[in-house]
């Protein structure tokens, strides 16, 4: 069965995007390929997730839905979120607490409590 290994994401604002990822957990670093535009990217138990900066004027990251396991739910949405806009239930379908959060460009962002 094939494995997820890249996820890449353009973003508006690379700087606000970095710290937002970040509060969830991501450890990212600069790199730049050549001629090619500075981006971020963190690699967690082999899985590499970039951050691009948008190239064009409409958001091309549209449709994308993210999902992530973290150690604490409640300390994510807490520290880091605004509480208010933000549903923190047990998700039925993994059986754990999870929450939907959404990103700076409005990218939908679901993090559910891992088991470990």
């Amino acid at each position: 069965m094939p494995e997820l290994g890249l996820v890449v994401i353009r973003v508006s604002d690379l700087e606000a995007s970095r710290r937002w990822y970040e509060r969830i957990g991501f450890e990212f670093y600069e790199e730049q390929h050549g001629d090619g535009p500075v981006h971020y990217a963190a690699v967690q138990s082999g899985f590499v997730f970039e951050l691009y900066p948008q190239l064009t004027p409409n958001p091309v990251s549209s449709g994308i839905r993210l999902g992530f396991y973290v150690h604490d739910v409640h300390a994510i949405v807490e520290a880091n979120m605004a509480p208010e806009s933000v549903v923190v239930k047990p998700n039925a379908a993994f059986g754990r607490l999870g929450a939907v959060l959404m990103d700076p460009d409005g990218i939908k962002v679901e993090i559910n409590e891992s088991q470990a």
